[in-house]
């Protein structure tokens, strides 16, 4: 049975999902990676605009895997210590500065936009 918060406040039951959902085309944005590496591992030439391309593909999978993560925390919060110190500890456990930026009330960057932005990717 839900609470009667839960019921008067459908906002962290909707934020809980868009975390899901977010977190699942992170998964597929994984797998296309890991298609689009085996098939240049079996090619012998590959280009700088290739691995430009690849790593804002990875770029998108980390924004959308820490914006799932983002979501999550802030539905588990349900409200609660939303306050800069309870930011900060969910800023703290994102991985990119980019969605950290998101909460900070600062306008994310765009991939290769900024030059910090590419000691953020993963990808090799």
């Amino acid at each position: 049975m839900q609470s009667e918060t839960s019921q008067l406040d459908p906002m962290p039951a909707i934020v809980g999902r868009l975390s899901c959902y977010l977190d699942k085309l992170a998964g597929q944005v994984f797998d296309i990676e890991e298609t689009i590496c085996q098939a240049l591992a079996d090619s012998t030439e590959s280009s700088k605009n290739t691995i430009t391309d690849l790593q804002a593909l990875d770029f998108l999978r980390q924004s959308l895997e820490d914006l799932a993560l983002m979501t999550l925390l802030l539905s588990e919060r349900d409200g609660k210590d939303l306050g800069a110190k309870g930011l900060h500890g969910v800023s703290d456990k994102l991985k990119l500065r980019t969605t950290r930026s998101l909460l900070e009330g600062k306008e994310p960057s765009i991939f290769g936009a900024e030059e910090h932005t590419l000691g953020d990717i993963d990808f090799f």
